[in-house]
């Protein structure tokens, strides 16, 4: 609710880029979104590649293209721009989970925060269990390539490729 006040209420906006926000939000993280992925989750609990992708595609994947997209939203931007950032957005997203999967197995708990090994004790299939340890690496470093192709026209890209880059060896 407090997403959406700020949305329906930031000043500079037109009623039409505040609308459009306003949808861009619903979408992430309502049924077609982050709610959809959390009830595959913890109801379907994938085990194939493209079940985890699917789940991660529409929870962190959703929620991070669509703060990408309300930028653009935000700043009334084209259909192409709307388009680069969701698949910037996605990408990196699926970079984040694959990477987070990955510190599950590898990272340091005070570094990561949070018990590592917590996926393998509820029962969880991730990535690395999917293509292990190297093809998760491999994994992460193509979605942040895709991200950062996505929106390499852009003039001033230099912010979002080194969020990008940073993904692929984060430790928390």
């Amino acid at each position: 609710p407090a997403a959406y006040r700020l949305i329906l209420t930031a000043p500079g906006l037109t009623d039409a880029q505040r609308a459009d926000c306003a949808l861009i939000l619903a979408n992430a993280s309502g049924p077609d979104g982050m709610v959809a992925g959390q009830v595959l989750d913890t109801l379907h609990h994938p085990s194939a590649q493209d079940e985890l992708t699917e789940v991660h595609h529409l929870k962190t994947g959703a929620m991070i293209a669509g703060a990408c997209m309300l930028g653009v939203g935000a700043a009334g931007g084209s259909e192409a721009a709307r388009k680069a950032a969701e698949t910037y957005g996605y990408q990196l997203g699926l970079a984040f989970q694959i990477r987070d999967d990955m510190l599950d197995v590898i990272g340091s708990a005070d570094e990561f925060g949070k018990p590592i090994g917590s996926d393998k004790e509820e029962g969880k299939i991730t990535y690395v269990d999917v293509d292990g340890l190297e093809g998760c690496a491999r994994a992460v470093e193509a979605c942040t390539r895709r991200a950062k192709d996505a929106v390499a026209q852009w003039p001033d890209h230099d912010f979002l490729f080194a969020l990008a880059d940073q993904l692929v060896v984060r430790n928390k």
